[in-house]
């Protein structure tokens, strides 16, 4: 009986209490054909509201900026979210070009509940599946945290995600600790702004077509610019001219085309 009431307590303490901050390690290939995966923290932050998903090196980068640091940074893959808790609808924070831009998306994801059971550090998980984004997804929840959120998009089951992978294994996120917090951490300065930088609001097409617009045209702020007034180094090349820039724009189109695997393939850019 004392068990059971043990974990009533616990349940409640984890329906009613408004703060979590939920790390994972997240596994990924920037190019789908490589055998090895590259790997970076992310947070979640849940509160009484909102959910905040986005890469723990911020609060490191937040903070020195904070004391007068000045930053510039890019992570290899786009996922700073935000989203009202219950919720579907994602606010997705990008970079591009030095500009920080906000578009809105609904990701409705579909999962089908399964049997098999494990455990992970003492809790027991469940198995669910869901086709999303163009890719099929496995994924454990623990219905003892019963949180109905999870990395990334991925929310909707009646616990929190603790895994979640695709079956070609390109992307993987794995719960490493949560811990309840006090009070939320402030993330004006990097997910609703980059570092006080404020977002511009888009829709996806139109980020799109700034991709689109970024592969054809590489660097083409400077191509209005007086020569001899700037200088780049790009593939290990001192660049300093319109000419020059026309000249790597080969193999940077290559390199954005090898390393271009978008975890929504379907919404995927047909580079050519």
């Amino acid at each position: 009986m004392f068990k059971y009431f043990i974990f009533f307590l616990f349940l409640i303490q984890y329906s009613y209490s408004q703060e979590y901050r939920v790390i994972y390690n997240f596994s990924y290939k920037t190019d789908s054909l490589k055998e090895g995966s590259d790997s970076i923290e992310m947070v979640l932050d849940l509160q009484k509201d909102y959910s905040r998903f986005y890469y723990k090196k911020l609060i490191k980068l937040d903070s020195l900026v904070k004391g007068g640091a000045i930053i510039s940074y890019a992570f290899p893959i786009q996922q700073v979210i935000k989203r009202k808790i219950g919720s579907f609808n994602n606010e997705n924070f990008v970079s591009l070009e030095d500009k920080y831009y906000n578009y809105p998306s609904a990701d409705d994801i579909k999962w089908k509940i399964l049997s098999q059971t494990k455990f992970s550090n003492h809790y027991k998980l469940q198995k669910a599946e869901a086709k999303w984004g163009g890719r099929k997804w496995e994924a454990w929840f623990s219905s003892e945290i019963p949180i109905p959120e999870g990395p990334y998009k991925f929310r909707g089951l009646p616990g929190l995600i603790f895994e979640v992978t695709d079956f070609k294994y390109n992307f993987s996120y794995k719960l490493i600790s949560i811990d309840k917090v006090v009070s939320g951490y402030d993330t004006a300065n990097i997910v609703e702004s980059n570092l006080g930088v404020n977002p511009i609001i888009i829709t996806l097409k139109q980020y799109q077509n700034l991709l689109i617009n970024n592969y054809n045209n590489p660097y083409s702020e400077f191509y209005t610019m007086k020569e001899g007034t700037w200088g780049l180094t790009i593939f290990d090349k001192q660049i300093s001219s319109v000419e020059g820039l026309k000249s790597i724009k080969k193999d940077y189109q290559d390199l954005i085309r090898t390393n271009y695997n978008p975890i929504e393939l379907d919404k995927a850019i047909k580079y050519k």
